[in-house]
């Protein structure tokens, strides 16, 4: 399915909500859609948000972060335009070739990501996908997985086993 709306950033008890619109919303909780990749577009910017739908107040939700406003160029009552399709792919995030390598170059470390709850593993892909540069990302993939197969499987609390 895919769906295309503008809205506005709006501040319903979160900054940087982007509020659906309640017939697209009511068509995500019939089809299950918990997740999504969306197209933002705002001033002639453009940022792909991979998020998941938040419901509260029965209302529907995507949030949109300090630094995607900065991107974005937006405030709170500004419109954007939102193109936004479900998130099939298989972490639903974005995994990067440099993780995806780490990972199937190193089985212990695939089968402990593996066996992580949904929202562990996208945290681990987001840390990784979050980092501009190849070569640090390769870094730090190979220090999550190491953390991995230590036992430590909190993102936030992970050491700097590897020297780089």
């Amino acid at each position: 399915m895919t769906f295309t709306f503008e809205t506005e950033l709006n501040n319903d008890g979160w900054i940087g909500a982007l509020v659906i619109p309640v017939d697209i919303g009511e068509q995500l909780e019939a089809s299950k859609i918990k997740r999504v990749v969306a197209t933002v577009t705002a001033n002639g910017n453009e940022l792909t948000l991979y998020a998941g739908v938040i419901k509260r107040k029965g209302l529907r939700y995507l949030m949109c972060s300090k630094a995607n406003k900065n991107l974005l160029e937006i405030e709170e009552g500004n419109k954007v335009q939102v193109h936004m399709v479900e998130d099939t792919s298989t972490y639903q995030a974005p995994m990067t070739e440099e993780l995806e390598a780490v990972l199937w170059s190193d089985f212990e470390a695939y089968e402990i990501f593996e066996g992580l709850l949904p929202g562990k593993q996208r945290n681990l892909i987001f840390l990784i996908y979050g980092i501009k540069n190849a070569q640090k990302r390769v870094e730090v993939a190979l220090n999550a997985m190491e953390n991995l197969k230590m036992g430590n499987l909190n993102p936030n609390k992970f050491e700097k086993i590897l020297t780089f």
